[in-house]
């Protein structure tokens, strides 16, 4: 990997401590001194990633994303679509999950692999004295839903709760680093890396954008959690009076659904297995939507080992 001047990619100590014996962002990082040369570190300052997660393809947020981006000074260069599986959605958050609760890894792989994500790169135009990644770090808005600001990119696409938050941003120059590598197989990788060696996207990427916004593949879905309790209340129902044996497995999802009218938490794991016992074909963002919704989502004691850059630490 070389020398890693720590300074020009994160401002976190125990971050660069990780990192350094992290897989993904070794090879990342050696990817990119091969591909940028003594560019890196401007490279690096200029650039953004961006998720936008199954739930905001599902919904179809692109075009309000996308044009966000550009009203803030950031280029789309480089898209590419994939897949979560229950390894990688670990993976990229291993250093925040430690506070996660069992039920809310469970909730998180349900989102994470109801569809494909899209990965964006973006370039900033213009100067800015801070890193690209921290800067839309900043425009995205507060994790907390009652302390976002309304003109935030999560205000403005309307996340309906904490675990269906449609997008997620690289924090730091360091985490674009590590998450390229670990999302990206070698051979787009190394496309996008020449698309952000170069500032402009590509035919690939293009079609890949123009696919998303005008197939009709995604976008129609809509994150309302009364509608989806409403829809599977009704499906418990008539499977109870369809097959009698199912009765009191039934009546179990019933009275927990009542539960949660009540402002009740699920305890999900359980009253998942006994839902899946009930063989529904239930609408999997209708069963997302509930998990994401009444469940406790970290644990009491729980601590995250990499929390986010301290508010202002780019600034000094």
């Amino acid at each position: 990997m070389g020398i890693v001047n720590w300074s020009t990619l994160t401002r976190m100590p125990v971050k660069a401590y990780h990192y350094e014996l992290d897989t993904c962002f070794r090879e990342g990082y050696g990817e990119m001194s091969t591909a940028f040369g003594d560019r890196t570190t401007e490279i690096l300052h200029r650039s953004a990633l961006m998720l936008v997660k199954p739930d905001g393809m599902a919904t179809g947020k692109l075009k309000a994303i996308r044009d966000f981006l550009e009203g803030h000074g950031f280029s789309i260069v480089g898209a590419e679509l994939f897949r979560f599986n229950r390894h990688t959605g670990r993976e990229l958050w291993r250093h925040q999950h430690t506070l996660a609760s069992l039920d809310r890894l469970a909730v998180n792989d349900i989102v994470l692999q109801a569809g494909p994500s899209l990965m964006l790169l973006l370039r900033r135009r213009g100067g800015h004295s801070l890193p690209a990644t921290v800067h839309l770090s900043s425009l995205k808005g507060k994790a907390d839903i009652t302390q976002q600001a309304t003109d935030s990119l999560r205000s403005i696409i309307g996340r309906p709760n904490r675990l269906c938050s449609m997008i997620h941003c690289a924090d730091e120059p360091a985490d674009l680093v590590r998450e390229l590598n670990l999302l990206a197989d070698p051979e787009p990788r190394e496309r996008l890396l020449a698309r952000l060696a170069d500032g402009a996207p590509g035919a690939a990427d293009a079609a890949i954008l123009d696919h998303v916004l005008h197939s009709g593949e995604f976008g129609g879905t809509v994150l309302d959690r009364d509608a989806a309790v409403q829809r599977i209340r009704q499906a418990v129902r008539e499977r109870a009076a369809e097959r009698p044996e199912l009765a009191e497995p039934a009546g179990q999802v019933l009275a927990w659904l009542e539960g949660t009218d009540r402002g009740e938490l699920l305890p999900w794991r359980k009253f998942a297995a006994v839902l899946a016992g009930l063989e529904l074909d239930l609408d999997v963002w209708d069963v997302a939507m509930l998990g994401a919704s009444h469940i406790q989502e970290d644990e009491p004691d729980g601590v995250k080992v990499i929390g986010n850059p301290p508010s202002g630490s780019w600034h000094t």
